[in-house]
């Protein structure tokens, strides 16, 4: 069977949502580290410098995977969690949700909190492109011209798909290839070294499912 137990989202969204007066601007976007976490929060917090609140929650790691929420002045737990339970019901990962909170005057009470910020993080993530992800061998491959058409076989033989092409006095290409198929792939690229054929495979990992975009 195909691993595609995660699914993820590949641009930005938006919504909003009201209640009593106070609103709820959710923005969820694609993560995959620290680095892109702390940009895209950057952004949202510039977007709205006077919320009352910024709370958000991510969800990172197909492998393993980490979760974090922050409720940013909030009662504990009605905010960075209902926006994470939207990330999960929808069984995401690679996720950042950030709900901006403008305080209408009327106090929601901790189940009115709680129904907002789930509301408005799922209204953003149901607007969300997604996509599945399944587990790919990467390859690098370096080889002559010569051996274009033999590669390029393997490629659409094993359905792999292909990044990071370099055409100098020789072809390297990075290939992804699905777990089943690598076994197979490893040997015929072993008997093509006698034709200059060179490889190195790196770490299994998660990747777009090309054949679902």
């Amino acid at each position: 069977m195909p691993d595609t137990l995660h699914k993820t989202i590949t641009d930005t969204s938006s919504a909003r949502y009201t209640d009593r007066g106070s609103r709820f601007y959710a923005h969820a976007g694609p993560a995959i580290d620290s680095k892109s976490i702390d940009k895209f929060r950057t952004e949202i917090t510039k977007k709205y410098p006077d919320a009352s609140h910024h709370c958000y929650a991510w969800r990172l790691n197909p492998f393993q995977p980490q979760e974090f929420t922050q409720d940013d002045g909030e009662p504990g737990g009605t905010a960075g969690m209902p926006i994470l339970s939207a990330i999960r019901s929808e069984k995401l990962i690679n996720i950042l949700v950030i709900v901006a909170r403008y305080f209408g005057g009327t106090k929601l009470g901790k189940p009115g909190l709680i129904h907002a910020y789930r509301e408005a993080a799922g209204s953003a993530i149901a607007c969300a492109p997604k996509s599945a992800l399944r587990k790919y061998v990467p390859y690098i491959v370096k080889y002559p011209y010569d051996q274009e058409n033999r590669i390029r076989e393997l490629v659409n033989r094993f359905q792999m798909h292909v990044r990071d092409e370099k055409y100098v006095e020789t072809v390297t290409l990075t290939l992804y290839c699905l777990p089943e198929y690598s076994g197979e792939l490893h040997g015929i690229l072993r008997h093509l070294e006698y034709a200059g054929v060179q490889f190195q495979t790196r770490p299994e990992s998660y990747q777009i499912d090309k054949q679902q975009e």
